[in-house]
């Protein structure tokens, strides 16, 4: 049992046997709930397929995902999916992985807001009997993973990067890839690691290929990248970072439009994260391991690069509130804060006090968040 500020109170039952019916091999069911999402995982890996250390497994998954209950515009998304991997060492620190998936996708939204309208107009011949747009989509994906840290859990030296893609057959209903880079360097300032320097980066990017029904593809907007939260950017509430959804109201016989502070997302983000890990006051030496005490300065941005501002602009209705150039990547926002975590008995324990430092006409803040269930 879990709980975040913004997840609201989780649920997760798993069952995991790492010698699955005396095969050596891992098998793995899992459950998890909160406010926003329900997902059912069942998984099978075999660690050593080969002598060499390739390993192998595949995993089936259903989940429910409700995007008005996580600060997003309101839209459900039902998936069952199957995955197939496969992944070896090629030396101490470099991994590489490979994968082969299948998805079913049911798609609902009680009001298409206008940069998707288009959207909706494409796949309008997808719909099932309940009004709900179906994708079937078969993706490939790759990785690498450079880890060269000292520790799983709190590590105080090295460095980790990890660079991952995905892509869309050709054929699949939608088309479309996206690319994300992850970036994490410890510099200790001392002999005992109490001080460290943290420098953390990610940068993401996503977009459509090939036409469909004479229009260009774009990334689905359920795959859109969102910023905010304890885990992004701290001081602004999970996923409000970024372009927001804009309506079309039918005014005097013209279409107007009308700017709200729901959260759309963007096909590009970038985030960074400067942080002085310091020693925890007032616990013991032998607590410290378990206490993970910094001081932080956050910065990201997400935006749409398909985003056309004079489309709009000039189609405002009672003011162009929340309306601004999407596209432009320099809408960054900042904050500065303390961060607190404790690997419990019961969990991973995140308290964060955050400031704004630079924000914009609709980002929702937050000064103090709490989570159980994993560290940032």
């Amino acid at each position: 049992v879990g709980y975040g500020t913004s997840s609201g109170v989780s649920f997760q039952f798993g069952l995991t046997q790492d010698n699955f019916m005396g095969s050596g091999n891992k098998g793995a069911f899992t459950f998890n709930m909160n406010d926003y999402s329900k997902t059912f995982d069942v998984s099978y890996t075999d660690p050593y397929f080969t002598l060499d250390g390739i390993s192998l497994g595949g995993r089936a998954y259903y989940t429910e995902f409700e995007a008005g209950d996580a600060n997003l515009v309101d839209y459900n998304n039902q998936t069952i999916g199957t995955r197939v991997t496969a992944g070896y060492p090629v030396n101490e620190t470099n991994r590489l992985e490979y994968g082969v998936g299948y998805e079913h996708n049911k798609l609902s939204q009680v009001q298409a807001y206008a940069q998707i309208r288009k959207f909706w107009e494409i796949y309008a011949d997808n719909r099932d009997d309940e009004g709900r747009v179906v994708f079937d989509n078969f993706d490939f994906t790759s990785s690498w993973i450079r880890n060269n840290l000292n520790k799983g859990m709190f590590a105080t030296d090295g460095d980790r990067q990890q660079l991952t893609g995905k892509v869309t057959v050709p054929g699949s209903d939608l088309q479309f890839y996206k690319i994300s880079f992850d970036d994490s360097h410890y510099y200790p300032l001392d002999k005992e690691h109490s001080w460290v320097l943290l420098g953390r980066l990610k940068l993401a990017y996503g977009n459509g290929y090939g036409q469909a029904g004479g229009y260009d593809q774009v990334l689905p907007f359920f795959e859109n990248y969102y910023a905010g939260g304890f885990d992004t950017l701290r001081g602004f509430k999970s996923n409000t970072v970024g372009p927001k959804a804009l309506y079309y109201y039918n005014l005097g016989g013209n279409d107007v439009i009308q700017g709200t502070d729901s959260s759309v997302g963007g096909n590009a983000l970038a985030v960074a994260s400067l942080e002085m890990i310091v020693p925890t006051p007032f616990a013991s030496e032998s607590y410290q391991p378990q206490l993970r005490t910094s001081f932080f300065i956050d910065a990201g941005t997400v935006w749409d690069t398909t985003f056309e501002y004079g489309q709009y602009q000039n189609r405002c209705f009672s003011g162009c509130n929340y309306l601004m150039d999407y596209s432009d990547p320099t809408n960054i926002r900042m904050s500065a804060g303390l961060s607190l975590q404790w690997l419990s008995p019961m969990g991973p324990l995140v308290f964060v006090l955050a400031q704004p430092l630079k924000k914009y006409e609709g980002d929702d803040t937050e000064v103090f968040s709490f989570n159980i269930g994993r560290t940032f």
